[in-house]
Protein backbone atom coordinates (compact mmCIF):
# COMPACT_ATOMS: atom_id res chain seq x y z
CA UNK A 1 0.00 0.00 0.00
CA UNK A 2 2.67 2.50 0.99
CA UNK A 3 4.86 1.82 -2.04
CA UNK A 4 1.81 2.19 -4.31
CA UNK A 5 0.90 5.53 -2.72
CA UNK A 6 4.49 6.76 -3.12
CA UNK A 7 4.42 5.93 -6.84
CA UNK A 8 1.85 8.70 -7.28
CA UNK A 9 4.25 11.09 -5.55
CA UNK A 10 7.10 10.03 -7.84
CA UNK A 11 4.92 10.60 -10.91
CA UNK A 12 4.14 14.13 -9.72
CA UNK A 13 7.85 14.76 -9.13
CA UNK A 14 8.38 14.62 -12.89
CA UNK A 15 6.13 17.66 -13.37
CA UNK A 16 7.15 19.99 -10.53
CA UNK A 17 10.47 21.61 -9.71
CA UNK A 18 11.60 19.72 -6.62
CA UNK A 19 14.91 17.94 -6.13
CA UNK A 20 15.32 14.21 -5.53
CA UNK A 21 16.96 14.64 -2.14
CA UNK A 22 13.94 16.59 -0.87
CA UNK A 23 11.54 13.95 -2.15
CA UNK A 24 13.59 11.28 -0.36
CA UNK A 25 12.58 12.92 2.93
CA UNK A 26 9.07 11.75 2.14
CA UNK A 27 9.96 8.16 1.28
CA UNK A 28 9.45 6.70 4.76
CA UNK A 29 7.75 7.67 8.04
CA UNK A 30 9.70 9.73 10.55
CA UNK A 31 8.37 7.72 13.49
CA UNK A 32 6.16 4.65 13.94
CA UNK A 33 5.36 3.08 17.28
CA UNK A 34 3.80 -0.38 17.61
CA UNK A 35 2.39 -1.55 20.95
CA UNK A 36 0.24 -4.24 22.49
CA UNK A 37 -2.75 -2.94 24.46
CA UNK A 38 -4.07 -5.24 27.21
CA UNK A 39 -7.88 -5.22 27.33
CA UNK A 40 -9.69 -6.71 30.33
CA UNK A 41 -13.04 -7.93 29.01
CA UNK A 42 -16.36 -7.92 30.83
CA UNK A 43 -16.16 -11.70 31.36
CA UNK A 44 -12.80 -11.33 33.08
CA UNK A 45 -10.70 -12.60 30.17
CA UNK A 46 -7.69 -10.66 28.87
CA UNK A 47 -7.02 -9.76 25.26
CA UNK A 48 -3.80 -8.36 23.82
CA UNK A 49 -4.62 -6.04 20.91
CA UNK A 50 -2.10 -4.81 18.36
CA UNK A 51 -1.99 -1.04 17.91
CA UNK A 52 0.06 1.52 15.99
CA UNK A 53 0.66 5.27 15.69
CA UNK A 54 2.66 6.70 12.79
CA UNK A 55 3.94 10.28 12.55
CA UNK A 56 4.92 10.41 8.89
CA UNK A 57 6.38 13.90 8.49
CA UNK A 58 6.38 17.06 10.61
CA UNK A 59 8.05 19.54 8.25
CA UNK A 60 4.99 21.80 8.28
CA UNK A 61 4.03 21.43 11.94
CA UNK A 62 2.71 18.97 14.54
CA UNK A 63 1.32 15.81 12.99
CA UNK A 64 -2.40 15.28 12.56
CA UNK A 65 -4.47 12.18 11.84
CA UNK A 66 -7.30 9.94 12.96
CA UNK A 67 -7.40 6.76 15.01
CA UNK A 68 -9.35 3.83 13.60
CA UNK A 69 -10.53 0.64 15.31
CA UNK A 70 -11.02 -2.04 12.65
CA UNK A 71 -10.00 -5.65 11.83
CA UNK A 72 -8.19 -4.43 8.68
CA UNK A 73 -5.78 -2.20 10.63
CA UNK A 74 -2.15 -3.17 10.19
CA UNK A 75 1.26 -1.47 10.14
CA UNK A 76 1.29 -0.84 6.41
CA UNK A 77 -2.24 0.58 6.37
CA UNK A 78 -1.43 3.00 9.19
CA UNK A 79 1.77 4.19 7.50
CA UNK A 80 0.02 4.60 4.14
CA UNK A 81 -2.79 6.65 5.64
CA UNK A 82 -0.24 8.78 7.51
CA UNK A 83 1.48 9.44 4.17
CA UNK A 84 -1.82 10.51 2.63
CA UNK A 85 -2.48 12.81 5.60
CA UNK A 86 0.93 14.41 5.06
CA UNK A 87 0.01 15.19 1.47
CA UNK A 88 -3.50 16.30 2.39
CA UNK A 89 -2.45 18.74 5.12
CA UNK A 90 0.13 20.25 2.79
CA UNK A 91 -2.36 20.62 -0.07
CA UNK A 92 -4.89 22.26 2.27
CA UNK A 93 -2.25 24.78 3.36
CA UNK A 94 -2.46 23.73 7.02
CA UNK A 95 0.40 23.98 9.56
CA UNK A 96 0.23 20.22 10.16
CA UNK A 97 2.19 17.15 9.23
CA UNK A 98 0.53 13.79 8.66
CA UNK A 99 -0.14 10.98 11.13
CA UNK A 100 -2.45 8.01 11.62
CA UNK A 101 -3.22 5.46 14.29
CA UNK A 102 -5.25 2.35 14.74
CA UNK A 103 -6.05 -0.83 16.62
CA UNK A 104 -6.58 -4.25 15.07
CA UNK A 105 -9.99 -5.03 16.59
CA UNK A 106 -13.62 -5.64 15.67
CA UNK A 107 -15.56 -3.17 17.81
CA UNK A 108 -18.81 -5.00 17.06
CA UNK A 109 -17.57 -7.64 19.51
CA UNK A 110 -16.93 -5.08 22.28
CA UNK A 111 -19.33 -3.72 24.88
CA UNK A 112 -19.41 0.02 25.56
CA UNK A 113 -17.29 -0.46 28.70
CA UNK A 114 -14.76 -2.59 26.82
CA UNK A 115 -14.49 0.04 24.12
CA UNK A 116 -13.90 2.74 26.75
CA UNK A 117 -11.12 0.64 28.33
CA UNK A 118 -9.54 0.15 24.92
CA UNK A 119 -9.77 3.85 24.04
CA UNK A 120 -8.20 4.93 27.31
CA UNK A 121 -5.59 2.17 26.95
CA UNK A 122 -4.62 3.56 23.55
CA UNK A 123 -3.94 6.98 25.06
CA UNK A 124 -1.87 5.47 27.88
CA UNK A 125 0.19 3.47 25.37
CA UNK A 126 0.96 6.44 23.11
CA UNK A 127 0.86 9.32 25.60
CA UNK A 128 4.54 10.27 25.11
CA UNK A 129 3.92 10.65 21.37
CA UNK A 130 0.76 12.75 21.66
CA UNK A 131 0.14 16.41 22.51
CA UNK A 132 -1.20 19.66 21.03
CA UNK A 133 2.28 20.67 19.81
CA UNK A 134 3.42 17.21 18.67
CA UNK A 135 0.70 14.83 17.44
CA UNK A 136 -3.06 15.51 17.46
CA UNK A 137 -5.43 12.56 16.89
CA UNK A 138 -8.99 12.73 15.57
CA UNK A 139 -11.84 10.28 14.92
CA UNK A 140 -11.74 7.74 12.11
CA UNK A 141 -13.38 4.37 11.41
CA UNK A 142 -15.34 3.16 14.48
CA UNK A 143 -14.29 6.17 16.56
CA UNK A 144 -16.21 9.39 17.07
CA UNK A 145 -17.01 12.19 19.48
CA UNK A 146 -17.49 9.88 22.45
CA UNK A 147 -14.12 8.19 21.94
CA UNK A 148 -12.44 11.59 21.64
CA UNK A 149 -14.08 12.65 24.92
CA UNK A 150 -12.62 9.56 26.61
CA UNK A 151 -9.20 10.32 25.12
CA UNK A 152 -9.24 13.94 26.32
CA UNK A 153 -10.16 12.71 29.80
CA UNK A 154 -7.42 10.08 29.90
CA UNK A 155 -4.78 12.44 28.53
CA UNK A 156 -5.69 15.03 31.19
CA UNK A 157 -5.20 12.45 33.95
CA UNK A 158 -1.82 11.42 32.57
CA UNK A 159 -0.48 14.91 31.85
CA UNK A 160 -1.94 16.64 34.88
CA UNK A 161 -3.47 19.36 32.71
CA UNK A 162 -6.65 19.70 30.69
CA UNK A 163 -5.56 20.01 27.04
CA UNK A 164 -8.54 20.10 24.68
CA UNK A 165 -6.26 21.02 21.77
CA UNK A 166 -4.57 17.62 22.05
CA UNK A 167 -7.50 15.97 20.22
CA UNK A 168 -10.02 17.12 17.62
CA UNK A 169 -13.43 15.79 16.68
CA UNK A 170 -14.65 16.21 20.26
CA UNK A 171 -18.23 16.97 21.34
CA UNK A 172 -18.94 20.70 20.98
CA UNK A 173 -19.52 21.03 24.72
CA UNK A 174 -15.92 19.84 25.30
CA UNK A 175 -14.40 22.23 22.77
CA UNK A 176 -15.33 20.55 19.51
CA UNK A 177 -15.92 22.64 16.40
CA UNK A 178 -19.46 23.25 15.24
CA UNK A 179 -19.91 21.69 11.81
CA UNK A 180 -17.12 19.11 12.26
CA UNK A 181 -19.47 16.15 11.68
CA UNK A 182 -20.55 17.44 8.27
CA UNK A 183 -17.13 18.73 7.23
CA UNK A 184 -15.81 15.84 5.11
CA UNK A 185 -19.03 15.45 3.12
CA UNK A 186 -19.59 19.18 2.66
CA UNK A 187 -15.95 19.69 1.74
CA UNK A 188 -16.18 16.98 -0.93
CA UNK A 189 -19.03 18.81 -2.64
CA UNK A 190 -17.18 22.14 -2.44
CA UNK A 191 -14.17 20.51 -4.11
CA UNK A 192 -16.34 18.96 -6.83
CA UNK A 193 -18.05 22.26 -7.56
CA UNK A 194 -14.76 24.13 -7.67
CA UNK A 195 -13.01 21.74 -10.11
CA UNK A 196 -16.11 21.19 -12.25
CA UNK A 197 -14.74 23.33 -15.06
CA UNK A 198 -11.84 20.89 -15.43
CA UNK A 199 -14.16 17.88 -15.74
CA UNK A 200 -16.22 16.75 -18.73
CA UNK A 201 -19.57 17.22 -16.98
CA UNK A 202 -22.99 18.63 -17.93
CA UNK A 203 -23.68 22.27 -17.10
CA UNK A 204 -26.84 21.58 -15.09
CA UNK A 205 -27.53 19.24 -12.15
CA UNK A 206 -25.38 16.12 -12.00
CA UNK A 207 -26.42 12.48 -11.70
CA UNK A 208 -24.30 11.02 -8.89
CA UNK A 209 -23.86 7.40 -7.83
CA UNK A 210 -22.71 7.16 -4.21
CA UNK A 211 -20.92 4.17 -2.74
CA UNK A 212 -21.09 4.25 1.06
CA UNK A 213 -23.71 5.98 3.18
CA UNK A 214 -21.78 6.53 6.39
CA UNK A 215 -21.08 9.90 7.93
CA UNK A 216 -19.11 11.39 5.02
CA UNK A 217 -21.31 9.87 2.33
CA UNK A 218 -24.59 10.91 3.92
CA UNK A 219 -23.55 14.52 4.45
CA UNK A 220 -22.16 14.70 0.92
CA UNK A 221 -25.49 13.41 -0.40
CA UNK A 222 -27.44 16.01 1.57
CA UNK A 223 -25.19 18.84 0.35
CA UNK A 224 -25.32 17.59 -3.24
CA UNK A 225 -29.12 17.44 -3.31
CA UNK A 226 -29.36 20.89 -1.74
CA UNK A 227 -27.08 22.18 -4.53
CA UNK A 228 -29.42 20.82 -7.20
CA UNK A 229 -27.79 17.48 -8.02
CA UNK A 230 -29.43 14.04 -7.98
CA UNK A 231 -28.21 10.98 -6.10
CA UNK A 232 -29.45 8.39 -8.61
CA UNK A 233 -27.87 5.40 -6.85
CA UNK A 234 -26.55 4.65 -3.37
CA UNK A 235 -25.09 1.56 -1.78
CA UNK A 236 -23.94 0.16 1.55
CA UNK A 237 -22.52 -3.23 2.52
CA UNK A 238 -25.95 -4.88 2.09
CA UNK A 239 -26.92 -3.69 -1.36
CA UNK A 240 -27.73 -0.85 -3.74
CA UNK A 241 -30.81 1.20 -4.54
CA UNK A 242 -31.34 3.26 -7.71
CA UNK A 243 -33.87 5.81 -8.94
CA UNK A 244 -33.28 7.72 -12.17
CA UNK A 245 -35.08 10.83 -10.87
CA UNK A 246 -33.08 10.91 -7.62
CA UNK A 247 -33.33 9.09 -4.30
CA UNK A 248 -35.00 10.39 -1.15
CA UNK A 249 -31.81 11.07 0.81
CA UNK A 250 -33.46 12.01 4.11
CA UNK A 251 -35.48 8.78 4.06
CA UNK A 252 -32.29 6.77 3.52
CA UNK A 253 -30.53 8.68 6.31
CA UNK A 254 -33.37 7.84 8.70
CA UNK A 255 -33.20 4.17 7.73
CA UNK A 256 -29.44 4.05 8.30
CA UNK A 257 -29.75 5.86 11.65
CA UNK A 258 -32.09 3.09 12.81
CA UNK A 259 -29.87 0.22 11.73
CA UNK A 260 -31.42 -0.29 8.30
CA UNK A 261 -29.97 -0.49 4.81
CA UNK A 262 -30.33 1.66 1.71
CA UNK A 263 -32.18 -1.30 0.21
CA UNK A 264 -34.97 -0.81 2.78
CA UNK A 265 -36.03 2.39 1.00
CA UNK A 266 -39.66 2.36 -0.09
CA UNK A 267 -39.79 4.97 -2.84
CA UNK A 268 -41.97 4.57 -5.92
CA UNK A 269 -39.81 3.65 -8.87
CA UNK A 270 -36.74 2.72 -6.83
CA UNK A 271 -34.98 -0.53 -7.75
CA UNK A 272 -32.54 -2.57 -5.67
CA UNK A 273 -29.51 -4.57 -6.78
CA UNK A 274 -26.29 -6.09 -5.45
CA UNK A 275 -23.85 -3.65 -3.85
CA UNK A 276 -21.07 -4.38 -6.33
CA UNK A 277 -23.18 -3.06 -9.22
CA UNK A 278 -22.92 0.49 -7.91
CA UNK A 279 -19.60 1.28 -9.59
CA UNK A 280 -20.92 0.30 -13.03
CA UNK A 281 -23.97 2.58 -12.73
CA UNK A 282 -24.46 5.02 -15.60
CA UNK A 283 -23.87 8.46 -14.01
CA UNK A 284 -21.99 11.71 -14.32
CA UNK A 285 -20.00 11.34 -11.09
CA UNK A 286 -19.11 8.16 -9.21
CA UNK A 287 -18.61 9.21 -5.58
CA UNK A 288 -16.67 6.60 -3.58
CA UNK A 289 -17.18 7.03 0.17
CA UNK A 290 -16.67 3.53 1.54
CA UNK A 291 -13.59 1.36 1.08
CA UNK A 292 -10.14 1.41 -0.45
CA UNK A 293 -9.17 -0.37 -3.69
CA UNK A 294 -12.72 -0.37 -5.08
CA UNK A 295 -11.64 0.54 -8.62
CA UNK A 296 -8.72 -1.51 -9.94
CA UNK A 297 -7.12 -2.25 -13.29
CA UNK A 298 -9.42 -5.27 -13.52
CA UNK A 299 -12.72 -3.37 -13.34
CA UNK A 300 -11.77 0.15 -14.51
CA UNK A 301 -13.03 -0.68 -17.99
CA UNK A 302 -16.54 -1.41 -16.68
CA UNK A 303 -17.18 2.09 -15.31
CA UNK A 304 -19.91 4.19 -16.93
CA UNK A 305 -19.16 7.54 -15.25
CA UNK A 306 -17.56 10.73 -16.53
CA UNK A 307 -15.60 11.48 -13.34
CA UNK A 308 -14.77 9.94 -9.95
CA UNK A 309 -14.88 11.72 -6.59
CA UNK A 310 -12.70 10.02 -3.94
CA UNK A 311 -14.38 10.71 -0.60
CA UNK A 312 -12.79 7.60 0.96
CA UNK A 313 -9.03 7.07 1.20
CA UNK A 314 -7.51 5.43 -1.91
CA UNK A 315 -10.75 3.96 -3.30
CA UNK A 316 -9.05 3.98 -6.71
CA UNK A 317 -6.06 1.65 -6.68
CA UNK A 318 -2.85 2.98 -8.29
CA UNK A 319 -3.10 0.15 -10.82
CA UNK A 320 -6.28 1.80 -12.18
CA UNK A 321 -4.73 5.23 -12.73
CA UNK A 322 -3.52 4.58 -16.28
CA UNK A 323 -6.66 2.72 -17.50
CA UNK A 324 -8.79 5.60 -16.21
CA UNK A 325 -6.59 8.18 -17.92
CA UNK A 326 -6.89 6.27 -21.19
CA UNK A 327 -10.68 6.12 -20.76
CA UNK A 328 -10.84 9.88 -20.16
CA UNK A 329 -12.25 9.51 -16.65
CA UNK A 330 -10.81 12.25 -14.43
CA UNK A 331 -10.43 11.59 -10.69
CA UNK A 332 -10.91 14.22 -8.00
CA UNK A 333 -8.30 12.68 -5.65
CA UNK A 334 -8.77 11.86 -1.99
CA UNK A 335 -6.12 14.29 -0.75
CA UNK A 336 -8.30 17.07 -2.17
CA UNK A 337 -11.84 15.68 -2.02
CA UNK A 338 -11.85 14.51 1.61
CA UNK A 339 -9.73 17.33 3.02
CA UNK A 340 -12.70 19.01 4.72
CA UNK A 341 -12.37 16.94 7.88
CA UNK A 342 -8.81 18.01 8.65
CA UNK A 343 -9.58 21.61 7.67
CA UNK A 344 -12.27 21.85 10.34
CA UNK A 345 -10.03 19.90 12.75
CA UNK A 346 -7.51 22.71 12.30
CA UNK A 347 -10.26 25.23 13.06
CA UNK A 348 -11.05 23.27 16.24
CA UNK A 349 -7.37 23.16 17.26
CA UNK A 350 -7.08 26.93 16.77
CA UNK A 351 -10.23 27.57 18.82
CA UNK A 352 -8.98 25.36 21.66
CA UNK A 353 -5.64 27.15 21.79
CA UNK A 354 -7.37 30.54 21.79
CA UNK A 355 -9.93 29.46 24.37
CA UNK A 356 -12.69 30.68 22.05
CA UNK A 357 -15.57 29.06 20.18
CA UNK A 358 -16.37 30.06 16.61
CA UNK A 359 -19.98 30.33 15.40
CA UNK A 360 -20.93 27.64 12.89
CA UNK A 361 -21.10 30.12 10.01
CA UNK A 362 -17.47 31.05 10.56
CA UNK A 363 -16.45 27.37 10.54
CA UNK A 364 -18.35 26.82 7.27
CA UNK A 365 -16.73 29.90 5.72
CA UNK A 366 -13.28 28.70 6.77
CA UNK A 367 -13.96 25.27 5.27
CA UNK A 368 -15.16 26.78 2.01
CA UNK A 369 -12.20 29.16 1.73
CA UNK A 370 -9.63 26.39 2.31
CA UNK A 371 -11.29 23.89 -0.03
CA UNK A 372 -11.67 26.45 -2.82
CA UNK A 373 -8.07 27.64 -2.46
CA UNK A 374 -6.71 24.08 -2.63
CA UNK A 375 -8.93 23.17 -5.59
CA UNK A 376 -7.91 26.33 -7.43
CA UNK A 377 -4.24 25.55 -6.86
CA UNK A 378 -4.75 22.06 -8.30
CA UNK A 379 -6.64 23.15 -11.41
CA UNK A 380 -4.09 25.90 -12.11
CA UNK A 381 -1.25 23.36 -11.99
CA UNK A 382 -3.28 21.03 -14.23
CA UNK A 383 -3.50 23.69 -16.92
CA UNK A 384 0.09 24.89 -16.58
CA UNK A 385 1.66 21.41 -16.75
CA UNK A 386 -1.02 19.64 -18.84
CA UNK A 387 -1.42 16.85 -16.28
CA UNK A 388 -4.27 14.95 -14.65
CA UNK A 389 -5.88 16.15 -11.43
CA UNK A 390 -4.32 13.59 -9.10
CA UNK A 391 -0.81 14.34 -10.33
CA UNK A 392 -1.48 18.06 -9.96
CA UNK A 393 -2.74 17.58 -6.40
CA UNK A 394 0.35 15.62 -5.38
CA UNK A 395 2.54 18.14 -7.15
CA UNK A 396 1.01 21.09 -5.29
CA UNK A 397 1.38 19.25 -1.97
CA UNK A 398 5.01 18.35 -2.70
CA UNK A 399 5.96 21.92 -3.61
CA UNK A 400 4.83 23.19 -0.21
CA UNK A 401 6.43 20.29 1.69
CA UNK A 402 9.73 20.53 -0.17
CA UNK A 403 9.87 24.29 0.35
CA UNK A 404 9.54 23.69 4.09
CA UNK A 405 12.23 21.00 4.06
CA UNK A 406 14.64 23.02 1.88
CA UNK A 407 14.35 26.05 4.17
CA UNK A 408 16.60 24.13 6.58
CA UNK A 409 19.23 23.55 3.93
CA UNK A 410 19.77 21.31 0.89
CA UNK A 411 22.74 19.46 -0.58
CA UNK A 412 23.74 22.66 -2.37
CA UNK A 413 24.13 24.43 0.97
CA UNK A 414 26.26 21.71 2.54
CA UNK A 415 28.41 20.59 -0.38
CA UNK A 416 32.13 21.02 0.35
CA UNK A 417 34.03 23.44 -1.87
Amino acid sequence: MLSDARQRMYRAEDYVNVSDDLVHYLDYPAETLAVSIPLRCDDGSLKQLKAWRCRYNSALGPTKGGIRFHPSVCLEEVQTLAFLMTMKCSLMGLPFGGAKGGVHVDTKELSALEKERLTRGYVRAFARQLGPDRDIPAPDVATGEREMAWMVSEYAELSGAISPAAFTGKPVVLGGAKGRTQATGRGALIALQQVRGSLDLPDDGLDIALQGFGNAGSWFARAAVKAGHRIVAASDSRGMVRHDDGLDIEAIANLKANGGSVTDLRQDGAETAAADQLITTDCDVLALAALGDVVTDENAGTLACKAILEIANMPVAPSADEPLRQAGIEVVPDILANGGGVVVSHAEWVQNRQGLGWPEDRVHDYLEDRMKAAASEVTTLMRERDIDMRTAAYGAAMIRLCNAISSKGTSEDFRNG
